[in-house]
């Protein structure tokens, strides 16, 4: 299991791989929602690492407007990108998977992977059921998924969505072959349950940042090297997560 932790500049990119990160995700929380980065900090953090580092742009919340987000999608081919995660707020599933079509088009003979994004608590803007991220992921032919939350008044990932709903997509999604990611405001007192449904990837923020401020905190080694070494020692098993009866 990879930790990925959002960062919005190259010194909280240096922070998160000093602490153990293994990708840093970039990505603009100054724009509504969840918004692109400048391609400029993408290049920086990109060129600062060598390629073993992870590194992903986030595209947020896109429009709904095809050649625009295929657009920004071969742009973050372009950064070489490890991956480019392409969310949706108010969109139906056929507009969505017509976007993520043109988007995997657009990455044609680049090593950049496409992954489709969902919000557990989509049903507060309209957008998609997370529950449909992994028959978007596959008909899209994207490389992976992610689950993210976009409200961030201190409900997290589980206030929206089961273990067990999770569990399940999760599985589903590494049947077909895809990756698989979960964020939203996720702590150390969560790692229990994500390690049980067991994604490829764990997404986190808030809990690495100075005082747990995603916004006003920057990123802090020591917190990345504690939240990465937390995740370590459940699933070397050093930290039991499951009880007798499991």
């Amino acid at each position: 299991m990879m930790l990925m932790v959002s960062v919005q500049n190259l010194d909280e990119a240096r922070e998160a791989v000093n602490g153990k990160a293994d990708i840093v995700d970039v990505k603009n929380l100054d724009e509504v929602f969840i918004g692109s980065n400048y391609p400029p900090v993408i290049r920086e953090v990109r060129a600062a690492f060598p390629k073993e580092i992870h590194v992903s742009v986030t595209l947020g919340s896109v429009p709904n407007q095809a050649g625009t987000v295929a657009l920004a999608v071969y742009g973050a081919a372009a950064l070489h990108a490890t991956s480019v995660k392409v969310g949706f707020v108010d969109v139906s599933y056929d507009d969505a998977l017509h976007i993520l079509n043109e988007c995997k088009r657009a990455l044609e003979g680049s090593e950049t992977k496409l992954i489709a994004a969902t919000f557990a608590d989509s049903h507060l803007y309209g957008g998609i059921d997370p529950k449909l991220v992994v028959k978007l992921a596959s008909e899209s032919r994207s490389d992976g998924m992610l689950i993210d939350t976009l409200t961030k008044d201190g409900r997290n990932l589980f206030d929206f969505i089961s273990e067990p709903e999770l569990a399940k997509l999760v599985t589903e999604a590494k049947e077909l072959g895809l990756s698989t990611a979960l964020s939203g405001a996720l702590k150390i007192s969560n790692f229990d349950t994500l390690v049980r449904i067991n994604p490829d990837i764990v997404g986190v923020r808030g809990a690495v940042c100075k005082n747990e401020d995603r916004y006003k905190g920057r990123v802090e080694r020591s917190a990345v090297a504690t939240v990465k070494k937390e995740l370590e020692l459940r699933m070397e098993g050093k930290i039991p997560v499951f009880t007798d009866s499991e």
